[in-house]
């Protein structure tokens, strides 16, 4: 009977050990988990390196982005030459008084703006195929920009104040005395505003092709 006794109080005794004995067991296997070096850890992917981008491409980019503004510059022009003859137009109805210079002046004008009008077609292809050939890259980007930027500006010169120019100076043309405003005025008048007109349409297609273009190409 006493050894019973003395087997339950040595068990009674261990019990705190061994269950003291099994968390740091526990925690042991934790430590030597986490401190194993077989064990790989996901790597982040390596970036992705951008397309150089073909100089060539590059050209092409800066070439149309001058040639835009250097558009946008020709048409703050024909503006002036546009109220230039609307007042001079005016001065000869009031004073029913000739202007030797302004038939021709007028004739050059109708011209120049249609000339302007084949540049923005040519200027329409030219971003048209840079779209086909965008690739995403900072500098083709930043040239995309200034583009984008000259062509609304080509749309606020367009529309509406050169075509209200060009609106007032057929009106005004077609006021005046054939004899004294020129018989060919009232032709070239209306080709001006028709041509101005055409313009605008492209300065709307132009606008929205290089705001996509600035998307094509953003990195």
């Amino acid at each position: 009977m006493n050894r019973i006794l003395l087997v339950f109080a040595a068990i009674i005794l261990t019990a705190p050990a061994v269950y003291a004995a099994g968390p740091l067991k526990l925690e042991s296997l934790r430590a030597f988990d986490l401190g194993r070096t077989d064990q790989t850890m996901p790597m982040p992917g390596a970036p992705l390196r951008a397309e150089p981008v073909p100089a060539d491409l590059l050209a092409k980019f800066n070439d149309t982005e001058k040639q835009l503004a250097a558009f946008r510059d020709d048409l703050n022009r024909a503006g002036y030459d546009l109220n230039d003859l609307e007042r001079r137009a005016r001065q000869m109805i009031q004073y029913n008084s000739q202007d030797y210079f302004f038939r021709t002046d007028l004739s050059r004008t109708s011209s120049d703006m249609s000339r302007r009008f084949d540049t923005s077609r040519k200027l329409l292809a030219d971003v048209k195929n840079l779209l086909t050939l965008a690739q995403k890259a900072p500098e083709l980007n930043k040239s995309a920009r200034d583009m984008e930027a000259s062509a609304r500006d080509i749309l606020r010169l367009t529309w509406p104040a050169l075509q209200d120019a060009a609106g007032r100076l057929e009106g005004t043309v077609r006021s005046g005395d054939p004899a004294v405003i020129g018989y060919n005025s009232q032709w070239n008048a209306a080709d001006i505003s028709r041509y101005t007109r055409q313009l605008s349409d492209s300065a709307r297609t132009l606008t929205a092709d290089t705001k996509n273009l600035t998307a094509a190409t953003q990195p």
